[in-house]
């Protein structure tokens, strides 16, 4: 065995360092750019499983537009893989609409006890 043999070349190289990455992900803008995207995701009270990647390609679309160094990008081929990235980190995330008030008296009605006379609550 030559000393060499241990060495890796530069394709096994970034093989390895990107290994269940995406290939864009070494790109100095793109972790920026997924957490903006996440953030704005978040954010946003109309967003829903449904359309959880409508929402984060419309919103990786505008951070690429809005970077003038970037101009030069073919941001078709980065939009999808933003969107994998968003919905990959954002698949256990529930998304309710109903305002935190609502919420709390949903959870309130629910500690009430069952019998009849029990059931509502008496204002004095």
């Amino acid at each position: 065995m030559t000393p060499f043999q241990n060495i890796l070349d530069l394709h096994q190289f970034t093989a390895f360092l990107t290994e269940g990455k995406t290939p864009f992900s070494s790109l100095p803008w793109w972790d920026d750019c997924i957490n903006q995207v996440e953030l704005q995701v978040l954010t946003d009270r109309t967003t829903s499983h449904d359309n959880l990647r409508e929402k984060a390609k419309s919103y990786a679309s505008n951070y690429i537009t809005m970077q003038t160094e970037f101009s030069f990008l073919q941001k078709d081929q980065f939009l999808e893989e933003i969107a994998d990235e968003i919905e990959k980190a954002l698949q256990n995330i529930t998304f309710d609409q109903r305002p935190p008030a609502s919420v709390v008296a949903q959870k309130g009605r629910l500690s009430l006890p069952e019998n009849p006379e029990e059931r509502f609550i008496k204002l004095r």
